[in-house]
């Protein structure tokens, strides 16, 4: 039978001492002591006891990298009893099918191509609704289309962020118009598309009024159009927007009328 003990007292200068579970055991090195190297104070042991006497029958110093290993392991647990706890009360206070909807809103903004452009004889170019960003962003288009959209989305990457957080504004902030936060994530999509196709026309120029020109160019549009479609990150961010969308002004509207008879009741 072993368990864990320390050393008190190294057995140079007289007997030895250890600690097992609280009680204090005399030994000394001969026939006992299992390790090539020197027990010393505070040295951490395994102590094999013998079963009919319940004496010390071998002593074992634990190498430090076991007991690294060990404390890592212990951190580790502690660490996901923690986060556990923590990720229990985020559920219980904003529910699961927001976390869920956040996470996929989140996955599509920045990991799934939001969309694809079909260019003739160079193949496709895809983009995330975060590379978008990126490419209003640039002072030059080209340069960020050269690095492989690794474009700073800069300021209108702040506003997306905050535009992903608004959701959740009203389980922490209690004023009635927090819920309108959900609205956020859409209306952050509703802006960028409009900048975008509002850059796309400008790269295009103003269309004439009339003549051979105007068709050209009308036409032109249609094919660019036409090679621009939507990826799966567009699909799934338009729908965990309207998801947000839905709850908050369902949220709004529901501490509206809780408040209107509140309000009725004071001014009686």
């Amino acid at each position: 039978m072993a368990k864990r003990g320390k050393v008190l007292r190294d057995p140079n200068n007289g007997p030895g001492l250890l600690i097992v579970e609280g009680q204090q055991y005399p030994f000394a090195l001969e026939g006992v002591w299992k390790s090539e190297t020197a027990p010393k104070p505070g040295q951490v042991v395994e102590v094999g006891f013998d079963t009919v006497t319940g004496q010390i029958g071998s002593i074992t110093a634990v190498p430090e990298s076991q007991l690294a290993k060990e404390q890592a392991e212990v951190a580790l647990k502690a660490a996901k009893e923690k986060g556990g706890q923590i990720f229990g009360q985020i559920v219980a206070k904003v529910g699961m099918p927001n976390l869920v909807a956040g996470l996929v809103l989140f996955i599509a903004w920045i990991w799934l191509n939001a969309v694809v452009v079909n260019i003739p004889f160079a193949g496709k170019i895809e983009v995330t609704f975060w590379q978008v960003l990126g490419l209003l962003n640039a002072s030059n288009i080209m340069e960020v289309l050269g690095s492989n959209m690794r474009g700073s989305a800069g300021i209108y990457g702040l506003f997306a962020v905050v535009c992903l957080a608004g959701p959740f504004i009203q389980y922490f902030w209690k004023d009635k118009r927090a819920a309108l936060g959900g609205l956020l994530p859409l209306v952050c999509m509703v802006i960028v598309g409009i900048m975008v196709r509002s850059s796309i026309n400008s790269a295009m120029g103003p269309v004439p009024t009339g003549g051979m020109y105007a068709d050209m160019q009308r036409q032109a549009q249609d094919e660019m159009s036409k090679a621009i479609s939507y990826g799966m990150g567009m699909y799934l961010s338009v729908l965990a927007s309207l998801y947000f969308a839905g709850v908050g002004l369902k949220n709004y509207l529901a501490a509206k009328a809780t408040e209107a008879p509140v309000a009725i009741k004071a001014a009686a």
